[in-house]
């Protein structure tokens, strides 16, 4: 019982007694040897409070290192070590005290006086300007007198938000000094060959090597030269002395290696190659880089300092493991740019792996220099087969560039020839066509003609204007006139084009009266393609506007418009020649991509200047500086004539937009699909004696138009806005409201991989552009009297069914089994009509009745009678009743009306058909 008594009090004293550090220190001896490591013999003490003082802490309780080493983790802690030291070597008294880590913001360094009562305090704020060396990183150092004899006790007090590795070393006079000038030298060595690089890199890509990867690996390697500095405290006190702001300099730098990693990676190796979850995540980094480099600016903490850290070896695996996917894939890689680049990602990741705890060992420091050594070396390797890869680009840039130069002229010269050669044939055609138009203005056909005959010739002057101003034949033919009066003439005659598209036209200038010098045909040219797109791209009951400003040695003409605007990205290839903001096939509008060019030449031709600004869905607008010479008004008494021809009799074609209600089961219609007004008028010319006509602007109308009114025969033309002929047609046959119907696509793609895909996405025939009358007639023809043969096939026996019998679609197939199921299930029922019919169907009765009409040639009364009636002659040969009972299962309420439907139907009566 005593026994237990004293042990009780002995855990008693423990728990609650103030326990005191056991003692650390070390005895120095001449035996010793200098420099000495004392990492394993500190105690280290965690302040979370972040508030106690020296008094304070000597109280505590201190744990013993056991490590070669000391890691702190990043947090807002202070940390104190604590030591003691006794000397009995008599030939050392001075001492040098080392924190061999240089990215410490404060240390502070207390050591007993000579009293043996107080302590000596020395404080080192290591980010600043007082530097031995600018370009070394500099240990914290604290010197102190140990007479021999003496035992002191020393506490540093460590206050840093950033991670820490490091030894505590002690050093003597003579091992400091040797130490100094090994460190300097390494560290001179090394910083040479990271400044020979950088100088090397930067020359090379401004000057001599013009690669995009080469240049992006230089702007790598100067971001990660200043990285490297930014890691070991060199970079920031060269922009500051606040202990403060060189922290976060110090971050900025170290941290960007991520960003210039990035870029480098994303232009050269992700974009364009890979799927694109590798361009979010590449995005990401560099996002995420920049984000960090900003709120370390604002919100100095140790989580931020973290995950800087995380971002840096994070970044760097997945950019090696892309290179290494790369090369697993084959997918083509800067092969003289990937072993230096990973080889310096991997240095980088293994600094910061040791600063988080993941690897301790010293090794890892070394690696990492080893790897930082390497990439140097590997990239000077590399530099002499990146100068021949860049060598070989130029020597096949020059050769392309002259074979392109000579395929240009060849183009420029036949551009030249064969406009020159259609101008005659042309002449032919205009002068006649012109004739017949003024003679019967009602004939559609007579305008068609003259109308795209002047459009030809139209885009023929185009053409030669630019080949003109190729060949340096262009010259300017200067007009004196009054300018005012000649720009509101001449605008005004766009004055009716607006009024027709209810588009709000304004014309505004700032002079009245003023005379100049201009070349009147450049002008017209240049004001009439833009006022004529800018009319193309602009809705209904917006606006388009033309002000005209005469400044001091210039004209400004500035047009603009409401219409459907340019986005950012096609906005500079817009005067490209042949460029078209929409290429492909579903494009909304038309065009050769002449016009824009020929303006931008033709403005620098007149010395001037064209500007565009554009907002997709807001508008556009063009700004024009054309060079004039005002000139008094004395010498011309008035204004040249403006050359214009007196206006032709067009009609106005309203019709795609009237369709007249069609309700009768037998109407014959045909719907034209094309986008092009001068095709359908021409196509309706040909059948509207025969068909009733339905005209669609594009695939998305026609498909409207083909729902509501199921015509009997499409023509459709295969290059249309908004939707195109395939995808119409695709529509078309995969909707068992119309699958039924023929297709005939009509495009100018005489390709036969154009026909393929067309036949295989269900069209029945295909016309190629340009096509005569009689041919059109005859593909309708067959087509319709295939049709025919259909229907009498459909309306033989519509219970039974033989698949191999003639060819069907499965869609139709589909839509007869399907109405077929519903006249079972409500073939008794004597009030199931039509309404009821295409309720269940889930059509309107208009197209259960075309669709109906169209497979069987029947009504719908007449087919549900005739299932009903081919039901009963099933029943009554299979026995399965007596007439009046089959009758009635069928849906005939009356047996007369029953019998003398059957023997319509059939040329014998009900019994007499039983008894067969």
């Amino acid at each position: 019982m005593n026994f237990f008594k004293s042990y009780s009090f002995a855990v008693i004293l423990f728990l609650f007694i103030p326990r005191l550090a056991p003692a650390q220190e070390s005895v120095l001896t001449s035996a010793k040897t200098y420099p000495i490591n004392l990492s394993d013999a500190i105690g280290i003490f965690k302040d979370s409070t972040a508030t106690l003082s020296l008094e304070q802490v000597r109280s505590k309780y201190f744990q013993k290192n056991n490590k070669k080493h000391f890691l702190f983790p990043y947090s807002n802690n202070i940390y104190w070590v604590k030591f003691q030291l006794k000397n009995t070597d008599s030939t050392n008294h001075n001492f040098i005290l080392v924190w061999s880590n240089p990215l410490v913001e404060q240390l502070d360094f207390y050591i007993t006086d000579n009293t043996g009562k107080g302590f000596v305090h020395q404080q080192q704020k290591i980010l600043t300007k007082e530097k031995e060396k600018p370009l070394l990183d500099q240990d914290p150092r604290f010197n102190f007198t140990l007479k021999t004899g003496e035992r002191k006790e020393v506490f540093i007090k460590l206050t840093s938000k950033r991670g820490h590795y490091g030894k505590l070393i002690l050093h003597n006079e003579k091992s400091y000094y040797k130490s100094q000038l090994n460190s300097h030298s390494s560290q001179s060595f090394f910083n040479g060959l990271v400044i020979f690089r950088l100088f090397l890199v930067v020359i090379l890509g401004f000057f001599i090597i013009k690669d995009w990867p080469f240049r992006l690996y230089s702007l790598h390697t100067v971001i990660k030269t200043f990285a490297f500095w930014g890691y070991i405290n060199v970079a920031g006190p060269w922009f500051s002395d606040n202990p403060e702001i060189v922290a976060k300099i110090d971050f900025l730098f170290y941290n960007s290696v991520t960003l210039g990693a990035g870029l480098f990676v994303y232009f050269t190796q992700i974009k364009g190659k890979l799927p694109k979850i590798h361009t979010f995540i590449a995005l990401f980094i560099i996002a995420l880089t920049v984000f960090e480099s900003i709120i370390i600016f604002i919100d100095y903490q140790w989580y931020w300092l973290k995950l800087g850290v995380y971002s840096i070896i994070l970044s760097a695996i997945y950019f090696s493991a892309l290179y290494i996917y790369c090369i697993f894939k084959k997918i083509s890689i800067e092969k003289h740019y990937a072993i230096p680049f990973i080889l310096g990602l991997i240095s980088y990741a293994l600094l910061y792996i040791r600063l988080l705890g993941w690897i301790e060992l010293e090794a890892v420091y070394s690696i990492a220099y080893f790897l930082f050594f390497g990439e140097i070396f590997v990239f000077v390797i590399f530099l002499g087969g990146i100068f021949r890869n860049a060598q070989q680009k130029l020597d096949f840039s020059i050769v392309q560039n002259s074979k392109l130069k000579d395929l240009d002229n060849l183009k420029t010269n036949f551009f030249a020839n064969i406009s020159h050669e259609f101008r005659t044939p042309l002449t032919l055609i205009l002068a006649p066509a012109q004739d017949l138009v003024r003679e019967t203005p009602t004939n559609v056909a007579y305008q068609v003609i003259y109308r795209n005959a002047n459009r030809l010739l139209e885009l023929i002057n185009q053409l030669l204007d630019i080949t003109k101003i190729e060949a340096g034949q262009m010259n300017l033919d200067l007009e004196k006139v009054n300018l005012p009066v000649y720009f509101r003439t001449f605008v005004s005659s766009f004055a009716s084009l607006a009024q027709s598209k209810d588009i709000d036209f304004s014309f505004k200038q700032n002079l009245d009266e003023i005379w100049g010098l201009i070349d009147v045909d450049k002008i017209e040219k240049i004001i009439t393609n833009l006022l004529s797109n800018a009319f193309k791209f602009t809705e209904n009951n917006k606006k388009v506007s033309v002000k005209i400003t005469y400044e001091e040695n210039h004209l400004l003409i500035e047009i603009s418009d409401e219409g459907i605007g340019i986005s950012k990205d096609k906005l500079e290839k817009i005067f490209d020649r042949f460029y078209q903001v929409e290429s492909n096939s579903n494009r909304k509008f038309d065009g050769t991509g002449i016009g824009l060019a020929l303006v931008k030449e033709l403005v620098e031709v007149m010395k001037g200047k064209i500007d565009v600004r554009s907002q997709e869905n807001v508008g556009t607008k063009f700004e024009l500086f054309i060079p004039v010479k005002y000139e008094p008004a004395e010498t011309y008494a008035q204004l040249p004539i403006v050359k214009t021809e007196a206006p032709l009799a067009i009609v106005n074609d309203s019709t795609v937009n009237n369709i007249k209600n069609i309700d009768s089961d037998n109407e014959q219609i045909l719907l034209i699909v094309d986008d092009n007004d001068d095709i359908r008028r021409y196509i309706r010319s040909i059948f509207e004696a025969e068909y009733t006509i339905i005209e669609a602007i594009n695939g998305k109308d026609g498909i409207l138009k083909a729902n509501e009114k199921v015509p009997n025969l499409i023509i459709s033309d295969l290059m249309m806005p908004e939707m195109d002929g395939f995808e119409f047609c695709k529509h078309i046959k995969s909707d068992e409201r119309t699958s039924h119907i023929p297709i005939i696509m009509l495009t100018a793609k005489a390709n036969i991989e154009s026909r393929i895909e067309g036949l295989e996405l269900g069209a029945d025939d295909y016309l190629i552009k340009p096509f005569n009358k009689e041919e059109v007639e005859a593909r309708v023809k067959n087509l319709i009297a295939i049709r025919e043969n259909l229907k009498k096939y459909y309306s033989k026996d519509l219970v039974k069914e033989n698949p191999d019998a003639v060819k069907i679609s499965a869609v139709d197939a589909g839509f007869l089994n399907k109405i077929k199921e519903i006249i079972e299930e409500n073939i008794g029922n004597t009030n199931f009509d039509v309404e009821q019919f295409a309720a269940a169907m889930n059509m309107s009765s208009v197209q259960l009745r075309r669709k109906i009409k169209s497979l069987t040639n029947y009504t719908v009364v007449e087919f549900v009678r005739n299932y009903r009636l081919q039901k009963a002659a099933e029943m009554l040969t299979q026995k399965t009743g007596n007439v009046s009972e089959i009758a009635y299962r069928v849906g005939f309420e009356s047996l007369p009306y029953f019998s003398k439907t059957f023997q319509e139907f059939y040329g014998v009566s009900p019994s007499e058909y039983t008894s067969k």
